[in-house]
């Protein structure tokens, strides 16, 4: 154990890292179908109890590559209208919403788990249009599973560890049936990563914290025909010192029925999606292909994201038509 505890305390140094140079948090590739997960300001904006699993696995066939899963529930609270039976006193009216979200993000041996739950104040600026403030708060976990770390020597075994921190997200969001635009930040309390050992509590994540994240999307809806749309989207992603991040998405929808789209990340991959609406189930999957010299060695990422739109009492779903 002696020899294997210097071996560890060096590979969490190297994965705090490597960590902080990069995004630390997830990569999704259909976060336009779910910006709950991205800001807190989105929080229960539909008209129904919006629920949603999400699977993605990425770099298909490299040993250790990242697998995420996360589930998320967000509604606003209260009894509610379908869009179109909403009165003028209901489009006038504010409204609060509540959320929650939990997942499991794990590349190789370490794993970063976190659970957070969210509150939004909706305010009306004018009768189609709305902004929302919202925060989450919760706490992630990172950890690193000492059976899966191999050596040299065989006989050495390696310790598990895991480092526990508070996190806080606010986000501002803005829409009406035409647009939304939005504005967020991440890990914005910036917590450090401990990792301790024995009875001796070796620390070797002092100094590596919570890297801040900052997303601002903006998307529009533009109806081609009374049963055709394009909702055209951007995202714009910081953390520093990791250089800036944009994804270009288009997004065409047939009805509340089927959709297609596209995504480009710049300088990274581009990325094909496709969906399909039944009731009060939808289901997309999105394929990513990359750009980056590792991309020979990989099948690319799959994303597969299951909804499930549950209505209120004494209420009827109402159609998807700007997403």
């Amino acid at each position: 154990m002696k020899r294997a505890l210097p071996l560890l305390l060096l590979l969490l140094l190297l994965l705090a890292s490597t960590r902080a140079q990069a995004q630390q948090q997830a990569q999704y590739s259909q976060y336009m179908n779910n910006n709950y997960i991205l800001n807190p300001g989105a929080t229960g904006v539909e008209d129904y109890i919006d629920v949603k699993f999400s699977y993605r696995t990425q770099w298909t066939g490299l040993e250790g590559a990242p697998k995420t899963y996360y589930a998320s529930i967000s509604s606003s609270l209260g009894k509610w209208r379908s869009t179109p039976e909403r009165t003028i006193n209901d489009r006038r009216r504010p409204f609060h919403a509540v959320g929650g979200l939990v997942y499991n993000d794990v590349t190789g041996p370490t794993s970063r788990t976190g659970a957070y739950v969210s509150y939004a104040y909706n305010m009306v600026l004018t009768p189609d249009l709305r902004l929302a403030l919202g925060m989450s708060a919760g706490m992630q976990q990172f950890a690193v599973d000492g059976q899966q770390l191999r050596f040299f020597d065989p006989t050495t075994v390696a310790a598990s560890a895991a480092s526990r921190v508070l996190d806080g997200t606010v986000g501002v969001w803005m829409y009406s049936s035409k647009f939304y635009v939005g504005l967020s930040g991440a890990q914005l309390l910036g917590n450090k990563l401990n990792f301790s050992y024995g009875p001796n509590s070796l620390d070797a994540g002092t100094g590596n914290t919570l890297k801040r994240h900052y997303f601002l999307t903006a998307g529009v809806r533009l109806p081609l025909s009374d049963d055709w749309s394009l909702v055209p989207s951007v995202l714009v992603k910081t953390v520093n010192p990791a250089p800036l991040s944009v994804d270009l998405n288009a997004k065409l929808k047939y009805q509340d029925l089927l959709w297609v789209g596209a995504s480009w990340r710049a300088f990274d991959s581009v990325v094909a999606m496709a969906g399909i609406s039944y009731e009060q189930f939808t289901l997309g999957y999105s394929y990513d292909a990359g750009f980056s010299k590792l991309a020979g060695y990989n099948g690319g990422s799959h994303e597969i994201l299951l909804g499930l739109r549950i209505k209120k009492k004494a209420q009827v779903v109402c159609t998807n038509r700007f997403w």
